[in-house]
């Protein structure tokens, strides 16, 4: 279906621009009239590229989740519902995909179906735990658990985000005064320097030299090296084989390797107790984890227990074949598979995997800290050392 974008206006006159899939022109102004908005120009819009896609924040789910909790709680027409959102929803993008959602329902869609259109924003998680509300008809404790745990998420993204400030800027600090060194500075007193004849200390030298090799290289270098990080990001995106191998080196490297793999399987256990809870079967819920599990190497150790549990093998001794769960974690899963409360152990192994992820994410930022000090002073003391020595030695050679 061709995909038009347009500039209308709201009920209260405010300009709105996006984009829609509509068959014409005409179906194009009926779909935003359904949506309350008046269409005053529109053009055909340029395919989606490499690189775009439909634009949710977390927060828009979070909101999407709370409002169809609200609607079903109140037992009102979920269509109805969903027009009022699209009306409120200020993410023109998000919006335009909701009117998306509002079409295929009035085309007799379920939710779970309209939903699985847009992996891009609602993964095979979701949309398994949307499925198995609209079987169970629990779907307002499946939007209130899918809101508790995108928010859950989004603290600790805030957090992260919060602890990073400090590092970041640091590091920012360390490469300005190295530019502002290197390409300002260090030419100009390698000019005073040469012209007064005075022989160079060895760390001045360094420093002139770095500086000349920078800014001779660095115009010619630049563009080589960006379209090989495209083409590599490419070659990533299409082969499955060189992305699995690069989320291989991830996992193994020292620190972050062994957090990144805790923040992944926390993330994993906490969908699959929630995919358990709301009915969905282990093996399906398996394979939806495995899909949101962002990394291959899990992914596939996933999927590969999966098939051995529908060979019969037990889920403990799946998951233990594949090296997954540490043994302590293990046990409490074997507890929960013989007692009849395998959710309840997948969920206390989020909570075990997130304490722990967390706590190392903390000491690493802690450490990181006064190490970004320490290069910041140590790579300033340097530099300057190198600047200053000529200057000393200039002024020691004027007569007194």
């Amino acid at each position: 279906m061709p995909r038009f974008r347009y500039r209308a206006a709201d009920v209260e006159g405010d300009r709105i621009q996006g984009e829609l899939n509509a068959i014409n022109d005409i179906d194009l102004d009926l779909r935003l009239r359904r949506m309350g908005l008046t269409l005053i120009r529109a053009r055909a819009a340029n395919r989606r590229g490499l690189f775009s896609t439909w634009h949710a924040t977390r927060r828009d789910l979070i909101s999407f989740c709370f409002h169809m909790q609200q609607i079903a709680r109140a037992n009102a027409p979920l269509l109805d519902g969903l027009k009022d959102l699209i009306a409120s929803t200020e993410n023109s993008r998000f919006r335009d995909l909701l009117a998306l959602l509002a079409d295929d329902l009035e085309g007799g869609k379920l939710l779970s179906e309209a939903l699985a259109s847009h992996p891009d924003v609602f993964d095979r998680v979701f949309v398994a735990l949307i499925r198995a509300a609209e079987t169970s008809d629990q779907m307002e404790i499946v939007f209130a658990r899918l809101e508790a745990r995108l928010k859950q998420q989004d603290e600790l993204q805030t957090e992260f985000t919060r602890r990073l400030i400090y590092p970041s800027l640091a590091a920012g600090a360390v490469l300005a005064a190295a530019g502002v060194l290197l390409f300002y500075l260090t030419p100009k007193l390698a000019i005073l320097v040469n012209s007064l004849n005075m022989p160079m200390p060895f760390s001045t030298r360094l420093l002139i030299q770095l500086s000349e090799l920078v800014r001779a290289n660095l115009i010619w270098l630049l563009p080589p090296l960006l379209l090989l990080g495209g083409i590599g990001f490419i070659a990533w995106r299409h082969s499955a084989a060189l992305a699995k191998w690069t989320d291989a080196i991830w996992l193994r490297l020292p620190i972050f390797g062994p957090t990144l793999r805790k923040h992944i399987l926390a993330r994993v256990s906490g969908l699959l107790a929630l995919l358990l809870q709301s009915g969905v079967g282990l093996l399906d819920a398996l394979q939806a984890c495995a899909d949101s599990a962002g990394n291959r190497v899990i992914q596939l150790k996933l999927i590969a227990s999966a098939q051995q549990i529908a060979a019969g093998e037990g889920v403990a001794n799946s998951l233990r074949q594949q090296n997954l769960l540490p043994p302590m974690v293990l046990r409490m899963v074997h507890t929960g598979e013989a007692n009849g409360a395998l959710s309840e152990a997948f969920e206390n192994v989020a909570w075990f995997f997130e304490r722990d992820s967390r706590e190392t994410i903390a000491r690493a930022l802690t450490l990181l800290e006064p190490g970004l000090a320490t290069l910041l002073g140590l790579l300033l003391a340097v530099l300057m050392l190198a600047v200053f020595l000529p200057i000393y030695q200039i002024i020691g050679e004027l007569p007194l």
